[in-house]
């Protein structure tokens, strides 16, 4: 059922609220876009004699509606405000509407912006605005508008849909996530392929190499979808050889962005002229399709879902409420596991955090020299054991240890603070990193840039603004839920609790507070997100799940771990 919106809603009732992917094993059902909510915002243009603070709500509900280049919106403003308004960019904001007779502002608290590629950054602080209320006509109209457009967090959660863009790993033969939001009216192929072709994000820029030569554009024929959900996508500019494994890679980097468009099914590929461009995988009919490219999304494939822990020393498989079952071969106490993400792999931290060990699940480990003390934090990311630990200085560093043994230091390139926590992104581009900044310990983001050495650049503290209005502080345990979100025990409002986030700050969720002080957050990391499960200081697990929300699941258990 399509809802229609009212045109003027009072603000304050919209402010409520080099790696080899596996090829064999069972598929898992990928999500893909979610069929449109159903909602359409239908903005009404100013009535007769609207007073300034309705003048101000309605223009404030109409810039959520891109149609006709914002023209409802542009009804609010004066002839020359309208002619000279350029809505690129887009500051969301949690506030009010303030006025009276001659004259309305929006005051609140700015949380974060959408630049003219539409990627957010969060930043709190501060906002009021004066729209230069004038009289023009007999009537009132906005002479200052905000530089681009203004969103109130209602109708950015509403009304804009997250785009995941994809690019091709340096590092391994899989597509890497760059998230975007769009107005969801607009989330159309020739829009999203449009919005690929800005490339990616500066940052991430240098860990994807851009599988679309430089200089293709859309061709004359665009990007069109038909009834079975096939988008057609003509490319022009493409080099007249291509071999195939650069077809394979552009095949699968416009695959899976398009998956962002609802009821998309698969992928044609023309050229100049109306020519199939013949990528390998393809079906006779020149249809790429998902379930021929599962091996380029690191999430797509069924993986090992199983809770694990240590207890009383113990590593063992969380089989369900306060059961546990001992995994063999390991013959000495534990203080900590990861286990792979397809199940085959598992390594333990001693009792003293002095020696990690690897081997396969429920099968013998055997040690691994690394020049740190107080290991903690293991994880498995496509393969690869992770894990941080202390040098002979003291100094936190992160290691790496490969399928074959190998050891290696991580570069860590930060000009403050030293790694607390981390975690690595499911495709290996990113990494969360808590860092202490100054005795603050403070959730960033950073790129990993080559394979050997590894290096993580560029991190950038992470704002994170609760449904509140307030910052969370005091991060612990961070851990991928999904491809592009996170998960971290913070505080907000002097209240602990668990939330999500996306990687860029925006669309939070309060997942609740637990009883006891959390110690470890763990996921099981999936497309849609998967579930999160805790572990307090008082040793007792709980589990959130959409349904259920927490449930309490084990006691007596000190670490808790999903594959990954």
């Amino acid at each position: 059922m399509r809802a229609v919106m009212a045109a003027v809603v009072s603000l304050v009732l919209a402010l409520t609220g080099c790696t080899a992917i596996a090829t064999t094993g069972p598929v898992e059902e990928v999500p893909l876009a979610a069929q449109p909510r159903g909602i359409e915002i239908a903005p009404e243009p100013p009535s007769a004699d609207m007073t300034p603070v309705r003048l101000v709500e309605g223009f404030l509900q109409a810039m959520a509606d891109p149609e006709g280049d914002y023209a409802i919106a542009r009804q609010y403003l004066t002839s020359e405000a309208a002619a000279r308004w350029a809505p690129r960019e887009a500051l969301v904001f949690d506030g009010g509407v303030t006025g009276g007779a001659q004259s309305a502002g929006a005051v609140g608290l700015a949380i974060g912006s959408l630049d003219e590629h539409r990627r957010y950054t969060a930043n709190r602080q501060p906002f009021e605005h004066d729209f230069g209320l004038v009289q023009e006509q007999g009537q009132w109209r906005i002479s200052v508008p905000t530089e681009g457009l203004l969103l109130t967090r209602y109708n950015f959660e509403r009304y804009y849909s997250r785009v995941t863009l994809y690019f091709m790993s340096r590092v391994g033969a899989h597509v890497v996530p760059d998230p975007i939001h769009m107005p969801e009216s607009l989330v159309t192929p020739n829009n999203v392929m449009q919005a690929l072709f800005e490339g990616p994000d500066e940052d991430l820029g240098r860990s994807v190499i851009d599988a679309l030569p430089k200089g293709t554009r859309l061709g004359a024929g665009g990007a069109t979808i038909d009834q079975g959900g096939v988008v057609t996508v003509d490319l022009a500019g493409l080099p007249v050889v291509m071999g195939d494994d650069d077809l394979r890679g552009l095949g699968a980097q416009l695959l899976w962005t398009l998956t962002s468009v609802a009821r998309f099914t698969g992928l044609v590929v023309t050229r100049e002229g109306g020519r199939t461009l013949p990528i390998p995988g393809a079906s006779a009919n020149g249809v790429l399709e998902l379930a021929t490219q599962q091996g380029y999304q690191v999430l797509s494939r069924a993986a090992a879902t199983d809770l694990f822990g240590v207890r009383r020393g113990r590593a063992g498989r969380i089989t369900g409420q306060d059961e546990f079952e001992v995994l063999t071969g390991i013959s000495f106490r534990v203080s900590d596991i990861a286990v792979s993400v397809d199940g085959a792999s598992m390594a333990v931290i001693n009792e003293q955090r002095t020696e990690v060990s690897i081997g396969s699940l429920g099968g013998p480990v055997n040690a691994v020299e690394l020049p740190l003390s107080n290991l903690r934090s293991p994880q498995f990311v496509l393969g690869t054991l992770w894990v941080l630990g202390d040098d002979w200085t003291g100094t936190p560093r992160i290691a790496t240890v490969d399928r074959g043994g190998q050891v290696q230091m991580v570069t860590t390139e930060m000009t403050v603070g030293r790694v607390q926590d981390f975690s690595v992104s499911p495709s290996r581009a990113r990494i969360l990193i808590i860092a202490d900044v100054r005795g603050v310990p403070t959730l960033g983001i950073a790129s990993l840039l080559g394979s050997n050495p590894v290096t993580a650049t560029g991190w950038e503290p992470l704002e994170i603004v609760a449904q509140s209005g307030e910052l969370l502080t005091d991060p612990v345990s961070p851990t991928w839920q999904a491809e592009t979100s996170l998960a971290v025990a913070a505080t907000s409002g002097g209240v602990r609790s668990v939330f999500t986030s996306l990687l860029d700050g925006s669309v939070v969720q309060d997942l609740g507070a637990v009883t006891g002080e959390i110690v470890d957050v763990t996921s099981n990391v999936r497309l849609g997100g998967g579930p999160v499960a805790v572990s307090t200081g008082q040793e007792v697990t709980w589990r959130y799940e959409a349904r259920t929300r927490w449930t309490r699941l084990a006691d007596d258990v000190s670490a808790v771990a999903y594959p990954g």
